[in-house]
């Protein structure tokens, strides 16, 4: 006869728990009523004073309405409710599953060599010695022109935002009425005109935040692929492509859908799964990445 055991943390490891929960929402600046927090962890409140004023001392202080926050001796130098915010800055706020304060706490806490993750490092364009940087920042703050040679050719742009994608920075810019997109890398002899100020193109901003790629265009091509149940799990866990949706057939292959501005955009995607994506539609890109391949071919046969 089988029976089905239900685990029940034990007296001291529901403290520990409830202390650890306290400890991160006064991490994060919260001020927090004793009274709300004894109806949320199902103890009296004569409990949560003695966790309060006792076993978090040092932690733990009364401020004038009554309420309990983070003294100012346990203040790190850097907030740790930061840590959600750069996590949303650089990008990695789905890296993990558990994207808990407690849990982040706990990584950083952890020796390195004793922890059980690690994240392998994902390559980056080094823009240290430059100052193109921080000069497209101050500029984009204060709404001015940019002069500077981008590929032999001088150019004055309009700075509007600066875009990390695939480990190389971009500069979002209007050039000509037209909002461009430029490689901070290759920028050249950057000079900002701090006596002028240009209008904000609300539209500009608009079209920035809406898109998830560095292809700016007013056209978009929808484009049909075939691909091969043996890279169908790539292509379903994330989005390989810009707007992208897919369907699963019988076979275990994929009909994917995605909506790019220009075929550079999709073509390394396409080459780097070949021979398990098939372009269907449109027709002329299909023959232009054949007609690439065979190119290819010819060179390194000669």
């Amino acid at each position: 006869m089988s029976s089905h055991n239900t685990f029940n943390p034990g007296k001291g490891e529901k403290l520990a728990q409830r202390l650890s929960r306290i400890v991160a929402r006064l991490h994060r600046g919260e001020r927090l009523d004793k009274h709300r927090l004894a109806e949320e962890h199902g103890v009296d409140v004569r409990t949560i004073e003695r966790d309060l004023g006792e076993r978090l001392l040092g932690i733990a202080e009364r401020d004038a309405d009554g309420n309990w926050r983070l003294t100012h001796a346990a203040q790190s130098t850097i907030p740790v409710k930061h840590l959600y915010g750069y996590a949303r800055l650089s990008g990695t706020h789905n890296l993990f599953p558990d994207d808990s304060l407690r849990y982040l706490l706990e990584q950083l806490d952890m020796p390195e060599p004793s922890r059980p993750t690690r994240v392998q490092a994902t390559p980056h364009e080094d823009l240290r010695g430059t100052s193109a940087f921080a000069a497209l920042h101050a500029a984009i703050l204060e709404r001015h022109p940019c002069r500077f040679i981008y590929k032999g050719h001088a150019r004055l742009a309009l700075p509007y935002r600066l875009i990390h994608k695939s480990g190389i920075w971009y500069l979002a810019a209007e050039e000509d009425a037209r909002l461009k997109n430029f490689s901070i890398g290759l920028i050249n002899k950057l000079e900002v005109d701090s006596t002028a100020c240009f209008p904000i193109n609300p539209a500009h901003i608009k079209y920035i935040d809406a898109n998830d790629d560095v292809w700016y265009t007013t056209e978009t091509t929808e484009v049909l692929l075939r691909v091969a149940p043996e890279a169908a799990h790539y292509f379903s866990r994330q989005q390989l492509l810009p707007n992208q949706q897919h369907r699963t057939d019988s076979d275990g292959s994929l009909l994917v859908t995605s909506k790019v501005n220009h075929i550079h955009q999709m073509l390394p995607v396409v080459r780097h799964w070949l021979p398990h994506v098939r372009i269907l539609s449109p027709a002329a890109w299909h023959d232009e990445l054949v007609a690439g391949l065979k190119q290819a071919l010819r060179r390194w046969e000669s």
